[in-house]
């Protein structure tokens, strides 16, 4: 998707919010520039933001069944039909 960013009076980048949207980036997201040979490079700089695990849920977009605990690991439930 290619995007058509606007330098505001204070200097700043805007980035539309379609782009923002795929790219999952939020305000306080740090990004870095570096100026290559073919032009501007901008990339996240650092971990992305760190997500709650509710947030990640449906991130990896599995299509499959859902599989319960007991068919994952078999080995927990083994002993006493439930883990501690």
């Amino acid at each position: 998707m290619d995007a058509l960013l606007t330098l505001s009076s204070k200097g700043q980048l805007v980035i539309p919010a379609r782009l923002r949207q795929l790219l999952g980036l939020r305000a306080g997201d740090r990004l870095a520039l570096s100026l290559e040979p073919d032009g501007l490079h901008l990339v996240r700089q650092g971990p992305a933001n760190a997500a709650s695990a509710h947030e990640l849920i449906g991130a990896a977009r599995y299509q499959g069944e859902t599989v319960p605990l007991e068919r994952m690991d078999p080995a927990l439930y083994a002993s006493k039909g439930s883990p501690r």
